[in-house]
């Protein structure tokens, strides 16, 4: 709750500033758009206290002209009135790195690629290529106002703040774009689906997810791999990857939009990053005990005991990351329910989800979710939504729009 108090506030805040006045960056990287929104392309990332003078608001963004005199669009929830510290000084020298510009922060997450070679250019640029999302603003309104026609007693009803899930546990220096890119171009090479329709319609359901919400300021881009397997991953720096088999077990838009929030839920909760930080701490310990081993060697005996550390370590960390695909479903369904869309959509997936076996884990886990996990996940989702949402009037399902947009 005192995450939307804050938002709430601060969009207050926004809109009472008066044109021509002065403000301030706050966040370590705040994005400036060419329009108000998450899905207009990026112009620049400014670091924390660039002064910036207001042109013009909306109720969540506000247009500002920046240092060298250019105009961008930055989000109200970015913005503070007095600069944060005594580091004024040292901004310009920020603020003229090439790494701050969108032509800058490719050429970073490809200079990351190059470094852990594991990341093939072509497939990089094909990424940043398709983060262009294909659709304006009246687009997405009039994408929005056909959900809206549609009575749903569940808008509103919870919010994020209200699932009091705590702040995400994880190392904040990681690079999260340049990690979700490199992932990305990986899955990319898999095959991408060859179709536009379906790419711009899944991006619109995911922005109308996003721009009725707290997040309306994240950046997301939806993915749909050309493999009949069912599955989906969410990756750092909001890229999200669903199969055309997870699009073809939908029912309506409604369940497709539960997938793609249960994804954002990932994401915003800093799943994949949180699971890496633990990673790299065990990695890091398991080198200590390879030099270890390489100076005193290892028995049978020891290695026998090496293999049940191992397969209890397996054991205490499914229940890990069962925890964040309960999280991530709680997300999804209030993101759906404030999106306008019957959040009971994500519960019927899960559901069905549940009666097939998961062949294909996780891009973080190979054994990252048993067949068992998802009767859990389904069991908790179905408790949840029946505490917390209406059945009646619940929201759109959208099912006439989705069989405009479905695939054989």
């Amino acid at each position: 709750m005192k995450r939307l108090v804050t938002l709430l506030v601060l969009v207050f805040f926004a809109i009472t500033l008066l044109d021509g006045e002065s403000i301030f960056t706050k966040r370590k990287g705040n994005d400036v758009r060419e329009g108000p929104g998450s899905y207009y392309d990026l112009i620049i990332s400014l670091p924390q206290n660039t002064k910036l003078v207001i042109i013009e608001k909306t109720a969540n963004w506000v247009k500002v002209q920046l240092p060298d005199e250019k105009t961008g669009w930055i989000a109200a929830n970015c913005l503070v009135a007095q600069p944060a510290g005594k580091n004024m000084a040292r901004l310009e020298n920020v603020w003229s790195s090439p790494k701050a510009s969108k032509a800058g922060i490719a050429a970073a997450i490809k200079g990351f690629g190059d470094k852990y070679g594991k990341t093939d250019p072509g497939n990089v640029d094909k990424v940043l290529a398709y983060s262009g999302k294909g659709f304006a603003g009246r687009d997405l309104a009039a994408f929005n106002n056909e959900i809206r026609q549609y009575n749903s007693k569940n808008r509103g009803r919870v919010r994020l703040g209200d699932l009091d899930l705590g702040v995400p546990d994880y190392d904040v220096s990681l690079p999260e774009r340049q990690i979700g890119v490199g992932i990305a171009a990986r899955l990319v090479s898999r095959g991408l689906l060859d179709n536009q329709d379906l790419r711009r319609y899944v991006n619109l359901i995911c922005a109308t997810i996003t721009e009725n919400s707290e997040i309306y300021d994240e950046d997301f881009t939806v993915f749909v791999l050309d493999d009949s397997k069912v599955n989906a991953f969410a990756l750092p720096g909001g890229y999200i990857f669903i199969t055309k088999g997870i699009v073809q077990m939908c029912h309506d838009e409604s369940e497709l939009a539960g997938v793609i929030a249960h994804e954002i839920g990932h994401v915003i909760r800093r799943h994949g990053l949180e699971e890496i930080s633990k990673r790299a701490a065990n990695i890091a310990a398991d080198k200590a005990f390879d030099e270890l081993d390489q100076e005193v060697g290892q028995t049978d005996d020891e290695k026998d005991l090496e293999d049940m550390i191992e397969s209890t370590y397996d054991k205490v960390l499914h229940p890990r990351l069962i925890k964040y695909e309960l999280e991530a479903d709680k997300v999804g369904a209030v993101l759906s329910a404030n999106a306008g869309y019957d959040p009971f959509g994500l519960v019927r997936m899960c559901g069905r989800m549940a009666s097939i076996p998961k062949d294909q884990g996780d891009i973080f886990d190979a054994t990252f979710m048993a067949p068992n996990g998802f009767v859990e996940r389904s069991d908790a989702i179905v408790k949840f939504a029946n505490d917390e949402f209406k059945t009646s009037s619940a929201g759109a399902t959208m099912q006439n729009r989705f069989e405009q947009h479905r695939i054989q």
